[in-house]
């Protein structure tokens, strides 16, 4: 039963990279990396053999918690789980929820991540070489470890299917916060563990790594270093945690199992009724109503939301890659790049419409309509984001002078980026998560071209609003308020010049292209 799964879920993966090359050049592209990632492991393994037991105790123990901890995160903010075989794809056969798990389990374990993440804990072996007790404890307790990943990792990915809507896409957003803001954090925690040298340092970091020894993502990895160190004990206390944990996370994967291959999640959840939100407050008219729709989108729909949010942390990110000092010139335009990529958001756009797409063609809606409600939207849940973050950058950065050269390149960015947009989203459609469903899982049918076109459209933008930044360039070099103020007034001019030719053009071939885009929008697998 597991194998006839397994050549299914191979056979799709097969037929997938047939109808696109793009696709086979990304899997290839993948595979390549993962396999330098392996073989440059295995030799730092080999060097760390020789560091000593504590060396090789630190570094798998806390090496192996943070692939348990990647393996977590990975179903809410990266698609890391393989959605095209699951409890509800495999609810019609007669399988048994034993049988169900062990397929999908096995499925995780066939796939890249699943393959990589078993070579690098066996490569694990060659730093325990010098520890004969060790090796023979590593060859039972690695395995135990890569399958916690897999199961961990398929039993969070069940909870946030089965609490669907919001809950499974907040669970997703702060994880995403999380991984995010990890570089930050973790540099914070070396600071602390690493702030001087000599034995209080060393002190420092061995507690950290015993810490980690103890937890439930950690404990299975350090067991062969006790054992080996003569703690036998502990190592049996370790294990036994290990184990507990495996044991906890199969129980709760079984239980949603069985509820998905009864009840499948719904993927919509209904809205409030008898209230109009945004559609009371746009004027009346097709303008008004694409426009409200289009900012309920962007304030609700968790999958622009996470673009948003983007926005709001990536000062504190820059602010740590600065180490902390913001004062000066560069700190005060870091609006700029996210106002830049933010404005390029809805570049596929009628993507995330799904199949109510057909409702818009059915009111009959000019394109032209449709483009400046879908742009009045987005700008409205963008513009007072940039905004704020404008102001909070530059009077951080003490150059106050700079804030309309700073809004210039900003609101210009963000304008131009919906200029293209309005025209893209006309004639693209990409397979993207459908409402309700997790925001960050991996649609089959994305393919390596959409990634070529989103970056020509970068630069495109960046090109268009260049006048403005260079007017910004001058007023920070010769700190004038006089270059400031035309930055800003040629980065309006320019992104609103954009913004309304792309609403012209886009109009026009959103009428010809309409039908077009719903019949693909159907053929496309997030649907």
């Amino acid at each position: 039963m597991v194998a006839t799964v397994l050549r299914l879920r191979y056979r799709i993966l097969g037929n997938m990279l047939a109808r696109s090359p793009w696709q086979l050049v990304g899997f290839v592209f993948g595979a390549m990396g993962a396999a330098g990632a392996l073989a440059f492991a295995a030799f730092a393994l080999v060097l760390i053999g020789a560091s000593g037991l504590e060396a090789v105790r630190g570094v798998v123990t806390v090496g192996g918690a943070l692939l348990v901890v990647g393996w977590c995160i990975a179903p809410l903010v990266a698609g890391g789980v393989d959605t095209t075989v699951g409890p509800e794809q495999l609810a019609p056969f007669p399988l048994t929820t034993r049988q169900v798990m062990l397929a999908l389990a096995v499925v995780g374990l066939a796939g890249i991540p699943g393959i990589a993440t078993s070579l690098g804990a066996l490569s694990a072996l060659l730093a325990w070489g010098r520890w004969p007790i060790a090796l023979a404890l590593a060859v039972v307790c690695l395995p135990l470890g890569v399958l916690t990943c897999v199961v961990a990792s398929r039993t969070v990915a069940s909870f946030s299917r089965r609490s669907g809507g919001r809950i499974g896409n907040a669970m997703a957003l702060l994880a995403f916060t999380a991984l995010v803001l990890a570089g930050p954090i973790v540099t914070g925690l070396l600071g602390v563990v690493s702030g001087g040298t000599g034995p209080a340092s060393a002190e420092r970091l061995a507690a950290v790594v015993e810490g980690v020894s103890w937890t439930p993502v950690g404990a299975v990895w350090g067991v062969p270093g006790e054992l080996a160190a003569g703690r036998v004990g502990t190592g049996l206390l370790k294990l036994g945690i290990g184990l507990a944990t495996l044991a906890a996370l199969w129980l709760l994967w079984r239980r949603n199992v069985r509820a998905a291959s009864v009840t499948p999640p719904r993927r919509v959840v209904a809205g409030r009724r008898g209230r109009l939100g945004w559609f009371g407050l746009a004027p009346t008219g097709a303008v008004g109503a694409s426009w409200a729709r289009a900012t309920r989108y962007w304030l609700t729909d968790p999958r622009y939301l996470r673009n948003l949010l983007i926005v709001a942390l990536l000062p504190a990110l820059v602010a740590f890659a600065f180490g902390g000092r913001v004062e000066g010139t560069p700190f005060a335009f870091v609006v700029v790049l996210p106002a830049l990529l933010l404005g390029l958001v809805p570049y596929a756009d009628v993507s995330y419409d799904g199949t109510a797409f057909a409702s818009v063609l059915a009111t009959g809606i000019r394109g032209r309509a449709d483009r400046a409600g879908r742009l009045l939207g987005a700008a409205t849940a963008a513009v007072p984001l940039l905004v704020i973050v404008a102001v909070v950058t530059v009077g951080l950065s003490g150059r106050w002078e700079l804030l309309p050269a700073v809004l210039g390149c900003a609101l210009g960015a963000e304008l131009a980026g919906l200029g293209i947009c309005a025209v893209s989203s006309a004639h693209l459609v990409i397979p993207v998560p459908a409402a309700g469903d997790n925001i960050f899982k991996r649609v089959p049918g994305q393919s390596f071209w959409v990634g070529i076109a989103l970056m020509g459209f970068t630069l495109l933008a960046a090109a268009l609003v260049s006048p403005a930044l260079v007017l910004a360039v001058l007023a920070a070099l010769q700190g004038s308020a006089l270059w400031s103020w035309l930055a800003l007034a040629a980065g309006l001019v320019v992104g609103a010049g954009v913004a309304a030719a792309g609403v012209a053009i886009g109009g026009r071939a959103f009428d010809r292209t309409g039908p077009e885009l719903l019949a693909r929008i159907r053929t496309t697998s997030g649907y």
